[in-house]
């Protein structure tokens, strides 16, 4: 049973979830909820892609309740009840956790059978994953502009 292709997805999980550890690490206090557009600040922008990776990564493919972990979505709620990064982070941890755990037993073989959602836009396992990932690294990039933007580096990437 070979795990290569499995242990190369896991390392990308792991390269994305630390390059974004490292971007919000970026934003102070202050610029963490400030930005150029009501969905282009730094906090609603990690919120989308940890509740993403939340909704890829879910047990029960059923309803997803989007925005559960912070009692609602970025697009819901006051600027006053937005996470800081502390909490943000803590919700990503838990996701890696959880995404690596879901992918540590497979094989190679078992991340080409059928997703069990399958649609248009993907229909293996690996698919699923590479979506997840592609949609996060988008999200990224955003990040990476508003670190910018509020006078710092960004893109992280090694």
């Amino acid at each position: 049973m070979s795990r290569t292709a499995v242990q190369d997805l896991i390392d990308q999980y792991q390269h994305a979830f630390r390059i974004l550890y490292e971007e919000i690490g970026r934003f102070g206090d202050a610029d963490w909820t400030q930005g150029f557009s009501y969905f282009q600040t730094p906090v609603k922008q990690a919120m989308h892609i940890f509740d993403c990776l939340d909704f890829y990564s879910r047990e029960n493919m059923g309803e997803y309740p989007w925005g559960h972990r912070f009692g609602g979505g970025w697009w819901e709620l006051p600027d006053d009840r937005l996470p800081d990064k502390a909490a943000v982070v803590a919700y990503a941890r838990e996701l890696e956790e959880r995404i690596v755990g879901q992918l540590t037993p497979l094989s190679d073989e078992d991340l080409l059978k059928l997703s069990g959602d399958a649609d248009d836009w993907v229909k293996t396992a690996v698919g699923h994953h590479i979506y997840a990932l592609k949609h996060t690294m988008h999200h990224h990039g955003q990040l990476a502009a508003l670190s910018v933007y509020h006078g710092h580096e960004g893109g992280s990437w090694d």
